[in-house]
């Protein structure tokens, strides 16, 4: 049979990219074409990158620079591969003690070598109590020209300065050196207006001296209660001075307080064989008593003895068996009187306590308080004005101040109404020597003029 269907004709696959390969090879090639030029042009034809001119200043660079010197490897590296040296410690450094700093902390603070503190503690080990360190002074060091410190220097105080100098062997030796002061006595006083530490100061003194007085008449005076307008001050003093420059006080001679409280004297001597010294009044009699008349400086009585008084947090009608007195934080506390710690620690609603047991049955508590002074302990004997610890708010507190409660035979007793006893005055045998040594003081006291207070304004007022 004849097949009649007409025969399929297959088409032929149509092959895509052919044409683009052909175009793509082209366009690389002219690429890599241009790179070589440009490569050619840089490192062959460019004037200061060409290879000739490059090797050319290498020779030149090699005439000029001794073979051995090489870069040190701590060295940078700047733009265009040439080195950058590194950077060169101060010749000299200054500055001041820092909070915290030791001699050793110092010295790694201002970048010294290991090596080089090592030199300086040990140069300076036999001239310098190292715990004298004090944040402020100033300090001074010296390097040479191959980096090792030659000298150093600190100013310890105004007329102290240590130093460890560099000598002819190559070690650091270390030295002190104090400048020349002298002593002379002055006398000085005023009349206190506002407050007894600006009246010091508006007489020309330094704050100093408001301490020794309420530390020399603390038996007999509260300074915060018993000093008004109007009373005057006066004191014997010596004073230290390099050139013309004051720079402390010494001992207080002689001294006096008068005003509304009374009139009270005080004068420094110390009896022939004895080994050391003690305030007395004109007739021999010791100023120290049996108990302070407040157990800390400048404190405001917030609360008074009270067997009857309504209690501030628990509110409740509860004795307050002592004084109460405000003052902030961290205000020293004294020992009221010669002592033994008998015990100290927290004690409930009374804080953080110290009790001190006294001769004649006498015993002082000191409560609230916010810390311990860290060299009293359980079963130390101290002296009354010890520092025992710190002003805090404790226990059942509302705010900071000192409880001072005091015990007699083992009751409490109001502290504002105890009747102190002196200490041991002045011996018969004695009294003829200490009576000639204060009549110049004495003399100088009686001839210290206080110029007359202001009227007030109200009397001024009156009297135009």
């Amino acid at each position: 049979m004849v097949d009649s269907r007409k025969p399929v004709r297959k088409k032929s696959a149509v092959v895509v990219g052919a044409a683009p390969a052909r175009r793509g090879t082209l366009r690389f090639v002219l690429i890599m074409g241009a790179l070589v030029l440009i490569n050619l042009y840089v490192f062959l034809w460019k004037k200061g990158t060409s290879l000739p001119e490059v090797q050319k200043r290498a020779e030149a660079a090699s005439l000029t620079k001794p073979n051995d010197v090489t870069t040190p490897p701590d060295a940078g590296v700047g733009p265009g591969g040439v080195p950058v040296a590194p950077a060169v410690a101060p010749p000299t450094i200054t500055g001041k003690v820092a909070k915290g700093d030791s001699l050793g902390k110092l010295c790694k603070r201002v970048g010294l070598s290991s090596a080089d503190t090592d030199e300086i503690i040990r140069a300076l080990h036999d001239v310098l109590d190292f715990k004298a360190l004090r944040v402020g002074q100033a300090f001074t060091i010296e390097r040479g020209a191959d980096g090792r410190v030659t000298r150093f220097e600190l100013i310890v105080s105004k007329t102290v300065r240590v130093s460890a100098t560099r000598d002819a062997s190559g070690e650091l030796v270390g030295d002190k050196a104090e400048d020349a002061t002298r002593a002379e006595v002055h006398e000085l006083g005023g009349r206190v207006t506002g407050s007894l530490n600006a009246s010091v100061k508006a007489a020309g003194e330094q704050g100093q001296l408001v301490g020794f007085f309420v530390d020399v008449f603390a038996y007999d005076l509260d300074f915060y209660v018993d000093s008004h307008d109007g009373d005057t001050f006066k004191a014997v003093v010596e004073k230290e001075f390099k050139d013309q420059e004051f720079l402390r006080y010494h001992r207080i001679l002689a001294a006096e307080y008068k005003g509304k409280a009374g009139s009270f004297r005080a004068f420094w001597w110390q009896a022939p064989g004895a080994k050391t010294g003690a305030y007395f009044d004109d007739q021999g009699r010791a100023l120290e008593k049996t108990l302070l008349k407040t157990p800390l400086k400048f404190a405001n009585v917030s609360s008074k003895f009270d067997r009857k008084r309504m209690h501030p947090v628990l509110h409740t009608i509860k004795a307050h068996l002592g004084v109460d007195y405000a003052a902030p934080v961290g205000t020293p506390v004294w020992a009221a009187a010669p002592g033994v710690v008998e015990s100290r620690g927290p004690a409930g609603g009374a804080g953080n306590m110290v009790v001190l047991r006294h001769q004649g049955g006498l015993e002082t508590l000191y409560m609230h308080l916010s810390k311990f002074a860290d060299k009293v302990k359980v079963g130390d004997r101290i002296e009354a004005k010890t520092v025992i610890g710190y002003v805090g708010t404790t226990g059942l507190s509302t705010g900071p101040h000192l409880h001072f409660g005091v015990k007699q035979d083992g009751a409490f007793v109001d502290p504002t109404k105890l009747a102190p006893a002196r200490s041991a005055g002045i011996g018969k045998r004695d009294l003829p020597a200490f009576q000639a040594a204060i009549a110049p003081l004495a003399a100088r006291l009686d001839k210290l003029a206080i110029a007359d207070a202001p009227p007030s304004a109200a009397v001024a007022a009156a009297n135009p």
